[in-house]
């Protein structure tokens, strides 16, 4: 009876799976509406269900790489710089340097300025490029621990201007991520000030990234700042600003054994000022014997120097190397590295030998640069001439303009040949800028006529009359007016 009733129980069974298998379609139907049961045994995986499984199993394995990357990619963190400075200094310095900085960094390490703490020479080394020009200082502080770091300078700048008077503590650390699955390593670098208000943080970026520091390989030739200046101060408004002049756009040196030149022009003026060269030292007068050295330094570069070299330095020594074309100029703790403009420099002197000059006219400085800038509030963009009368008879010039809004007129005292009657218009601008430049008590203008360029150069008294100096000032006369 337990056997029959088995069977029973077996029956319903059977018949069901007959069904299935005799209608296919119908338990296809049926299946796609029954939820899938889970049994308490688990059914092992055949090479199909692992097929049908690999999302969620690539998921998994996602995930168990992303946390064992997290877990093993703590930070590596190491100490840096430990200095402590003078905010005065340190402000100076970043002053100094941040001239360099390019207006358009083609990549953000060049807008940093990259800060070395040398523990040997208790100094920290500032040096900022823009490939072009590099720029670095150097000043006394207390390096407890050595280190080097790039971070914004314009940034750094404005901290530190901010800063009471007093001591600047610097620290800088850097850290170090690598995740195992990956073999490059990230940096993370700071910088850190802390003075008697306050603590500041900033983010850098390693040095390692930084342009490799240029050196000059050429023997220092030793320059009297002063004979520099006065040279520099004569020509640096004469240059171009406008790129397209490629090579204008500087002011051309050259250096002998006997004299120091400078020559510059923007294609309406010229200005050269010759000066002697007495106070170079011994060593570099036998070098620059046999030859000339010439060059052209960018204009931009000179202005620089002429901002930052004080007049308190005695010698600044420069470093010309002819192969790759750099120049260097050194002085107290401050180089100076630029890149000198490629290109043949027009022969002004050449150009101005065709012009002779048979009047000269005596002006004070004082009054025509008074004259002229009362005058140049009439100018406008599209007219910047004034025009200049010379009268012997009454031993005077009048300077006049003359536009749509109004005119103007100032008459100063001049020292000429009574019988001479002249006029000329010149570019007002250019005017004062050349009479500007000229270190005398008094002007001597040389004229031949209207078509004719004038010819500028010291008179009277000097700031610095034992210094030998030749200066002179060429303007071309703006068009022709009748005498």
């Amino acid at each position: 009876m337990t056997q029959t009733a088995h069977k029973q129980r077996l029956k319903p069974a059977n018949q069901t799976k007959q069904t299935s298998v005799a209608n296919p379609k119908a338990e296809n139907e049926v299946s796609a509406n029954i939820p899938e049961i889970s049994t308490g045994k688990k059914k092992k995986p055949t090479s199909l269900d692992a097929d049908t499984s690999t999302e969620p199993i690539s998921n998994k394995r996602t995930n168990k790489r992303s946390a064992k990357s997290e877990l093993n990619s703590q930070p590596l963190i190491e100490s840096g710089m430990e200095v402590i400075c003078s905010q005065t200094k340190f402000h100076d310095a970043l002053s100094l340097v941040s001239c360099a900085t390019p207006a358009k960094p083609t990549h953000p390490i060049l807008a940093n300025v990259l800060i070395i703490a040398d523990i040997e020479t208790q100094q920290i080394h500032l040096t900022v490029t823009d490939l072009a020009l590099t720029i670095q200082a150097s000043f006394e502080a207390q390096v407890l621990l050595k280190g080097e770091i790039t971070v914004p300078v314009e940034m750094l700048f404005e901290i530190v201007k901010h800063c009471p008077n007093g001591n600047i503590s610097l620290s800088s650390q850097t850290q170090i991520i690598q995740l195992i699955d990956e073999e490059k390593q990230t940096k993370i670098c700071s910088l850190g000030l802390s003075d008697a208000d306050g603590k500041y943080e900033v983010r850098g970026i390693s040095a390692e990234d930084f342009p490799p520091s240029s050196t000059i390989d050429a023997t220092p030739i030793p320059l009297p700042t002063t004979v520099f200046k006065d040279g520099l101060k004569g020509v640096i408004y004469a240059v171009s600003t406008d790129e397209n002049k490629y090579i204008l756009t500087g002011v051309h040196i050259q250096l002998t054994q006997e004299k120091l030149k400078f020559i510059g022009t923007d294609g309406h003026r010229v200005a050269t000022t010759e000066l002697s060269t007495q106070g170079i030292g011994r060593k570099p007068r036998k070098q620059v014997e046999s030859s000339e050295i010439q060059f052209t330094i960018p204009g931009r570069v000179l202005k620089e120097l002429a901002r930052n070299l004080d007049d308190s330095v005695e010698f600044i020594n420069l470093l010309y190397d002819v192969q790759s074309n750099r120049l260097g100029f050194a002085w107290q703790d401050i180089i100076l590295i630029c890149q000198c403009l490629e290109g043949t420099y027009p022969d002004c002197e050449q150009l101005l030998a065709r012009f002779s000059f048979d009047r000269e006219v005596i002006l004070e400085k004082a009054f025509l640069v008074k004259a002229l800038e009362r005058l140049s509030v009439l100018t406008d963009k599209k007219e910047k001439g004034i025009y200049l009368q010379f009268d012997g008879s009454l031993q005077q010039l009048r300077l006049s303009i003359e536009r749509e809004f109004g005119k103007g007129d100032q008459v100063i005292a001049a020292h000429l040949p009574s019988e001479m009657s002249l006029n000329i218009q010149f570019n007002l601008k250019y005017l004062v800028e050349a009479a500007k430049a000229i270190p005398s008590s008094a002007i001597k203008m040389h004229l031949q006529q209207s078509d004719h360029p004038a010819m500028l150069v010291p008179y009277g008294d000097r700031p610095n009359p034992e210094l030998q100096m030749e200066m002179r000032q060429f303007l071309l006369p703006l068009y022709t007016l009748n005498a």
